[in-house]
């Protein structure tokens, strides 16, 4: 029966009007996700210090298996968002324009910040090289995920009129998951090696970059993990119910890819003539990486849902203010980072190269956080952070989107 329900709420989601539920998953996966972002970043820095060793390498594999989870459950989070809350008629010119004022003026202004620090804080080589860089995300490492979230939120109205179109097709349980397994292989194919390297031998002004130079910040090459928010955001209800009855089974195969993936990047290991730790293998866009990454999706989303259901009031609001600040906080932490390795450098002669890591993944999560807090109180605080107004403890709980 819960089949039959989860697929007649996808045929009949942009047809009934009622009360929006309080996810309150939604910001544990959030808070979790921007932790895990900073936690990347933090051994991207510390994997080529020459101090670090075979057992820093085998740490750094199994902290990034643990953290990798992050860009998809974005990216998932956005689909589920975006079609729960928008299943009337949409108003695209407002929906848009909120997006350019809570996410793409931050992003513009934080560009502009780093690409003063790259270039010693000259102003007009800054001003020259932004038109460059503002519209690949190139300021910083971290900045082109914003330019792969803006495609989707342009692109939302086309995935909406398809999935509607789809409704006709989507019967049965049958067709829900024939559909999802059909989509999920056209997704690993577009991870697979033919598609860039025809792109490549077409070389077709801007086609061809978008394809190959810029494949990680091409929407297209994470549509999966929005669909599978869309379908968990028409159906809320029976989507958790789903994940509550096959826990065993989405934790096993999480459980058993993470094994896979943990073998393959440490066999690469190259131990003669010197130690040499490679993790090209975690790379977001490779075909058995992205098994691994649909996997974390069901598992990060069913954990958060269950901490969600048992946590104590103070750990709800200290994962709501982190939610809550987490844009903000994403877009400085690359900053905050880099002034982070000092406190943990310090100690360079008494703790190991992964506790290193460990130190300034929490010093920069808690000053990324911090300085959002300060920064969104300021008169241009909206500028910088994309919050228009401090919100009180009430209004951040009941909010399900930025």
């Amino acid at each position: 029966m819960t089949k039959i329900r989860l697929v007649s709420t996808i045929i009949s989601g942009y047809n009934v009007t009622m009360k929006k539920e309080h996810i309150e998953e939604i910001h544990y996966i959030r808070a979790f996700a921007f932790l895990a972002v900073v936690l990347q970043h933090a051994i991207g820095h510390y994997i080529f210090v020459p101090e670090a060793n075979l057992a820093d390498g085998v740490a750094f594999t199994f902290l990034l298996l643990l953290s990798k989870f992050a860009v998809p459950m974005f990216i998932f989070v956005t689909g589920l968002v975006l079609f729960y809350n928008y299943d009337g008629r949409l108003n695209y010119w407002t929906f848009i324009k909120k997006r350019f004022s809570d996410i793409m003026m931050p992003y513009l202004f934080w560009s502009f910040v780093y690409l003063l620090f790259q270039n010693h804080m000259d102003v007009l080589s800054a001003v020259n090289r932004f038109g460059e860089v503002f519209l690949t995300g190139k300021a910083s490492y971290h900045l082109w995920y914003v330019i792969m979230i803006i495609q989707l939120y342009i692109t939302f109205p086309i995935y909406r009129y398809i999935i509607m179109q789809a409704k006709r097709w989507i019967s049965t349980p049958i067709a829900v998951y024939s559909a999802f397994a059909v989509l999920g292989i056209v997704y690993i194919v577009l991870m697979t090696y033919p598609i860039h390297v025809t792109a490549a031998r077409w070389n077709i002004p801007l086609i061809t970059p978008i394809l190959t130079k810029y494949a990680d910040r091409n929407a297209l090459n994470f549509f999966y993990y929005f669909v599978l928010g869309a379908l968990a955001g028409l159906t809320i209800t029976n989507w958790r119910a789903w994940l509550n009855r096959h826990a065993k089974w989405i934790y096993s195969i999480f459980i058993v890819m993470s094994g896979v993936m943990a073998y393959r990047t440490i066999s690469s290991f190259e131990l003669l003539p010197a130690l040499k730790t490679e993790y090209s293998q975690l790379l977001l866009l490779r075909p058995v990486t992205a098994i691994f990454l649909v996997s974390s999706v069901f598992a990060t989303y069913l954990f958060c849902m269950r901490i969600s259901s048992i946590a104590n009031n103070r750990t709800r609001r200290i994962v709501t203010f982190i939610s809550h600040y987490s844009y903000g906080a994403y877009l400085v932490h690359a900053f905050v980072l880099g002034l982070s390795y000092w406190l943990p450098d310090y100690f360079t002669g008494y703790i190991n190269v992964t506790l290193r890591t460990i130190i300034a993944f929490i010093f920069a999560s808690f000053l990324s956080v911090m300085l959002t807090y300060v920064l969104s109180k300021l008169p241009m605080g909206h500028i910088m952070t994309g919050l228009r107004k401090p919100q009180s403890k009430t209004a951040a709980r009941s909010s399900t989107s930025q």
